[in-house]
């Protein structure tokens, strides 16, 4: 079942039970409200008939011939108003009986009138005359005084809802039933416009997933609520976005590694074939540009072995306790002698007191390093490369600054980029393959770092990164 299909179902099943719910709590209040009307309107017209049959007593002097006066009265609810049929009692006995009927729909019960001794003298059907009438059976009684003196009891015997009251009854069955009915009706047409507005982003979004399936990487989709619908809206975007720009990276990278093999492979493949062929004879200059050539295929590998385990967080790390202005004192003696053949002038500055971290120290310091040679690299002979180290909050600091040329911020956004070379690289002798700054990301993101750059053109740069200081 479709999910439109769902909410419509869910929204009818919900108002029926609401509506039967709201029904069944509504009827009981009713019906008890109207139980107690139905029970005091009886009592009232009980004391009222009450009144007329004390009348009858004092003028007559007892209950003889109180029949034809009982059966004047509308006891029974023929429901037309009118007193009496056959035996019609006289002048005086209808104007007691007139405003002093029981006003009972029919069915309703049987009325008795007792004596003083508890003897039926009337009652509301004559076959019933001298029957007795059991304690269990009587519903509501009024007592009838005359002159103070009680002279008899009027009850009602086996008391129930007559036809009008079961008719009242019925008609308000009904009511909840339509108004059931009615709800679901209200319920399926909403559910129907509702499941409408919330499925349409849902359907845009299968078929823009659909077509990112089938390799359409610029497919999106329109955010047009602010819900939660929109927000999945939003990382469906920001998905298509990472996976196309992935795509783009994926294709630049086999592009720059046929590139970057072809030449050294091409170099050993040409001097291998001349050796053959003899055109030229084996020599140490010979043999050492082939070594060359293996060790920058071999570099290459191991750096693409580097990065495809950081991207995978599998980076292998030696991770220990030690002291950052060790770091940092490794990386100086293995770079300073590289600067001073540059002439380059190499400062260092670390703050007093630096705590330990807890890292790899080999590929921490691999970080530096390369920092540092990428600093050497883009600074010209007479230049600055300054490396420091300071504590902030929790987590220590590492730069390494220089004075070079500097870069573009259009150059900033792909700075660690798999294969990125700034066009500046791109023109000079030398340069590596472009990878060292994303293996050098993926390192510190493994220690649970941050990495970052500032540059401006001919301003020079100045590359970033932290480390958590050690807890142990």
């Amino acid at each position: 079942m479709k999910l439109g299909a769902k909410i419509s179902v869910s929204m009818v099943v919900l108002a029926i039970v609401a509506t039967l719910i709201v029904a069944y709590v509504a009827g009981i209040a009713i019906r008890r409200s109207f139980d107690f009307y139905v029970d005091r309107n009886l009592a009232y017209r009980m004391d009222r008939i009450g009144v007329a049959l004390a009348e009858y007593y004092l003028e007559e002097g007892g209950w003889a011939g109180v029949q034809t006066v009982f059966d004047g009265f509308q006891l029974k609810g023929a429901g037309y108003g009118y007193y009496g049929g056959q035996g019609i009692p006289g002048p005086r006995a209808g104007r007691r009986a007139m405003g002093a009927e029981m006003m009972m729909g029919p069915g309703s019960g049987d009325v008795f009138l007792l004596d003083d001794n508890g003897i039926v003298v009337a009652p509301s059907d004559a076959a019933l005359l001298g029957r007795s009438v059991p304690d269990s059976s009587i519903g509501q009684s009024a007592l009838i005084e005359a002159n103070g003196v009680t002279v008899g009891k009027l009850i009602i015997v086996n008391p129930q809802k007559g036809i009008w009251e079961k008719e009242f009854v019925s008609s308000l069955n009904n009511a909840i039933l339509w108004a059931a009915v009615i709800a679901a009706i209200i319920a399926l047409i909403l559910g129907m416009l509702v499941s409408r507005h919330l499925t349409r982003p849902l359907a845009m979004l299968t078929t823009a997933a659909s077509r990112l399936a089938r390799r359409e990487f610029g497919c999106r989709v329109p955010v047009v609520t602010g819900d939660e619908i929109g927000e999945l809206a939003k990382s469906f975007n920001f998905m298509a976005d990472n996976i196309e720009k992935n795509e783009r990276l994926r294709r630049n990278l086999i592009a720059d590694i046929a590139h970057e093999l072809r030449t050294p492979l091409s170099i050993l493949r040409g001097n291998l074939e001349l050796l053959q062929e003899g055109i030229i004879k084996p020599s140490p200059e010979i043999t050492i540009s082939l070594h060359d050539e293996v060790v920058r295929v071999s570099r290459l590998v191991n750096e693409l072995q580097d990065l495809s385990l950081a991207d995978a967080g599998e980076l292998r790390l030696a991770r220990r306790s030690v002291s950052a202005d060790e770091l940092v004192e490794k990386a100086s003696l293995l770079f300073s002698s590289e600067a001073k053949q540059k002439n380059v002038n190499f400062l260092i500055d670390v703050q007093s007191g630096m705590p330990e971290v807890y890292s790899d120290p080999d590929r921490i310091g691999q970080v530096m390093l390369n920092f540092l040679k990428n600093a050497l690299f883009y600074t010209e002979s007479g230049g600055t490369v300054k490396l420091s180290a300071f504590i902030k909050d929790d987590e220590v600091i590492f730069s390494v600054q220089d004075t070079g040329i500097g870069m573009a911020p259009e150059e900033m956004a792909h700075i660690f980029e798999r294969f990125y070379r700034s066009e500046q690289s791109r023109h000079r002798a030398g340069g590596g393959a472009g990878l060292g700054l994303a293996i050098s990301k993926g390192i510190v993101e493994a220690h649970d770092g941050k990495i970052w750059a500032e540059s401006k053109v001919n301003e020079g740069s100045k590359f970033s990164f932290s480390v958590p200081v050690s807890k142990r």
